[in-house]
């Protein structure tokens, strides 16, 4: 008998196994199709993101940062790869495209950043709509970087930290790892260099009086610099303070900077 009733119980065993085989295979197959549609459900889904309370404003987290994304002309694609490593629900992200890339670029980075609808869902993502013409270690980078500082203190979300990168950059750690690194620092502290001997910069940088011509030009070009054999277009350094240079600075200083 017992001999007999093995196949049966090794029949049923097999059936069992491959409808559960079937169920798994089938699961795997349209979780991605799950995953996808249930992002296109709404704003009214938001409790199946049990994230977003935490989120909506960028508290909940130990710290969180505010980021500028600067690209031009072909760095669209770029920009929202840098996004999409960088992104984390506690951060604020705007994105700055020089108006002098095409408007097809323009087009595509807008189609590349509402295709995330996480981005939608949190809220924590723009894109500048009206951009300027910005000349790169000119006067308009500087007022571009002050301008995109206003519109984070504005937005309505908590942060800590300012950061300004480029599209061609790219992190070398998580957003996770980084929220833990500056949670046991104070929330009052920028980072810059550590001393004001700035070498070259002084030379290249600071004394000489330099010409950007997308401030006042509807196509740019490069700084127009006067000869080095001119002295009189050379100016001399503050006395009033010190310079120094850095970057990250926290948002009190950011406050008092727009």
């Amino acid at each position: 008998m017992r001999i007999r009733g093995l196949p049966m119980r090794g029949g049923r065993e097999v059936a069992i196994s491959a409808v559960f085989t079937a169920l798994l295979v089938v699961s795997i197959l349209f979780l991605p199709w799950i995953l996808l549609t249930s992002g296109r459900l709404g704003p009214s889904s938001a409790k199946e993101w049990p994230f977003l309370a935490a989120a909506k404003d960028g508290g909940g987290y130990p710290v969180s940062f505010a980021y500028l994304i600067s690209a031009s002309t072909g760095d669209a694609e770029r920009a929202a790869r840098l996004l999409a490593a960088l992104y984390h629900p506690a951060n604020s992200y705007l994105l700055h495209l020089d108006r002098e890339a095409p408007a097809e670029e323009h087009r595509r980075l807008a189609e590349l950043v509402s295709g995330q609808p996480v981005y939608g869902r949190v809220g924590n993502v723009w894109i500048v709509g009206k951009p300027p013409l910005v000349t790169y270690r000119g006067p308009t980078m500087l007022s571009t970087t002050l301008h995109a500082m206003a519109v984070l203190l504005r937005v309505g979300r908590r942060w800590d930290w300012f950061v300004n990168l480029s599209a061609s950059d790219y992190p070398l750690v998580t957003q996770d790892d980084l929220m833990e690194a500056f949670s046991r620092l104070p929330r009052d502290l920028n980072f810059i260099q550590h001393t004001s001997h700035l070498g070259w910069k002084i030379k290249k940088r600071a004394r000489p009086v330099i010409l950007d011509t997308a401030l006042y030009e509807a196509d740019r070009s490069e700084l127009l610099r006067p000869s080095p054999n001119i002295t009189t277009n050379r100016r001399g350094l503050p006395t009033a303070f010190k310079l120094f240079t850095g970057n990250i600075p926290f948002r009190h200083a950011v406050d008092l900077s727009t």
